[in-house]
């Protein structure tokens, strides 16, 4: 009986010592993935802001903007908000303040229109997110913002628009790089 297991003992033995070279790995490497610490998602927010006041009658004036998209963008959100002086203006320029408004356009680099509003009252749009393409991105590239508007004002009764273009990038941050890296 002794003569039958001690082959099958040296046998185990020899098993078992190859084999812990393996177990042995895979018990390290948990031990290091454990000590890397977690990646991160990194996210920025640029923001392109045109803000004008008119200050006299001001007709047809254009503004043109332009923001840069790369595939690092996630979001991009546009607020535009109006306020068009009080009565009293158009009182005193009934024929020109009649035509007061301010209009926006947001296009992509391939010049399709991703945002339009018009305004030509006091008004504040709620925030609009623009859609990405069918695959989930944007179009990279430089994008522009066009905006006319017609308004005036005189001393503290101004007509006036704020236009704010949030771009939002994010990325993923890993701990043995610390370079951000798009997914």
């Amino acid at each position: 009986m002794q003569q039958r297991l001690f082959p099958v003992f040296v046998a185990l033995s020899m098993l078992l010592l190859s084999a812990s070279g393996c177990i042995g790995l895979l018990q390290g490497r948990e031990y290091m993935e454990h000590l890397r610490g977690d990646v991160q998602q990194s996210t920025s927010i640029k923001t392109t802001v045109v803000e004008h006041y008119f200050t006299n009658a001001e007709i047809n004036v254009e503004w043109n903007e332009k923001f840069t998209i790369d595939s690092e963008v996630t979001k991009i959100g546009v607020y535009f908000k109006t306020e068009m002086a009080g009565e009293i203006i158009r009182e005193l320029f009934p024929d020109f303040f009649d035509l007061r408004e301010v209009n926006v356009e947001i296009k992509d680099p391939s010049g399709a229109l991703k945002y339009n509003a018009t305004h030509d009252t006091t008004k504040t749009a709620p925030y609009v997110l623009i859609e990405p393409e069918a695959d989930g991105e944007f179009i990279s590239g430089e994008w522009n913002i066009n905006i006319v508007g017609t308004g005036g004002g005189i001393i503290s009764e101004q007509d006036n628009f704020l236009l704010s273009v949030d771009v939002t990038r994010t990325c993923t941050i890993y701990p043995q790089d610390d370079v951000c890296v798009v997914d």
